[in-house]
């Protein structure tokens, strides 16, 4: 099975929101890390949010972080969500 890149942002914006849940982290610097345009992490971080996965704080001082605790989030569930076109065929 293949993913796509917005599933593989998604699976490591994630990754890195569970390793600084001390704090806010801006998207600017999760695309930096990972040298992505930061307007695709936008679109990334915006369907995660609208599942729930993070919460995104806006303002000044705002910022993203996880949504819920992070041993609460399965891989299965966020890949499902990301790609929700896509049926898998039977061999």
């Amino acid at each position: 099975m293949k993913l796509t890149l917005q599933t593989d942002y998604a699976l490591r914006a994630l990754i890195y929101l569970g390793a600084r849940t001390e704090r806010l982290c801006s998207i600017r610097e999760i695309a930096e890390t990972y040298r992505v345009s930061e307007a695709h992490m936008i679109k990334v971080i915006h369907r995660l949010g609208m599942a729930g996965f993070v919460e995104t704080i806006r303002g000044r001082n705002g910022g993203v972080r996880l949504g819920r605790p992070a041993e609460t989030i399965r891989i299965g569930a966020v890949v499902r969500y990301i790609e929700e076109e896509v049926a898998l065929l039977a061999c």
